[in-house]
């Protein structure tokens, strides 16, 4: 039999119980939760039945991919959210085609260079090959961004030399 829930109140109690029978954990990650970090997890189908005790991380992250299911693959994908969910674990796990790296690398090392102190920025230039004398932050950023278009540097290299200049 199932009870129907009516007010916050209600929720609460189910909650708490449900903690209890979870030995205190988060059903969907095994993660130690407190009645203050957790959520009374449900199904958004029509019948809205409870699932169980998350944290309020959880809750909303499994909130976010019933969202983005309905969204975008709903439509489209020929079987249910936990079949495509298997299926991307398993894609993520595959070993790393180490073939191509995608051009997104440039704005990494953007970011890792923007993160260094004026010294270290002026250092990192002068390392990668960089002639021109800058003064100001403006200019070590489009001198920079000159220097990552050069592909007799590439990622490792570029990579190596701005860590290198966090070290001293």
């Amino acid at each position: 039999m199932t009870i129907d829930l009516y007010t916050p109140n209600d929720v609460k109690k189910v909650r708490l119980q449900l903690i209890e029978e979870q030995e205190g954990k988060c059903l969907l990650t095994g993660v130690p939760i407190t009645a203050s970090d957790s959520h009374c997890d449900h199904a958004h189908d029509s019948e809205q039945l409870v699932r169980g005790a998350l944290h309020r991380h959880s809750n909303l992250t499994l909130g976010k991919l019933e969202g983005l299911w309905l969204r975008y693959l709903s439509f489209w994908y020929p079987h249910d959210l936990p079949t495509f969910l298997r299926q991307a674990a398993e894609y993520l796990e595959r070993p790393k085609d180490k073939r191509w790296r995608h051009l997104g690398w440039m704005r990494k090392m953007q970011t890792l260079y923007n993160s260094l102190n004026a010294t270290q920025k002026t250092k990192v230039l002068r390392d990668l090959g960089c002639t021109v004398s800058c003064s100001n932050d403006t200019a070590r950023k489009k001198e920079f961004a000159k220097l990552l278009k050069q592909r007799d540097l590439g990622y490792n290299k570029i990579k190596s030399v701005i860590l290198n200049s966090k070290k001293g």
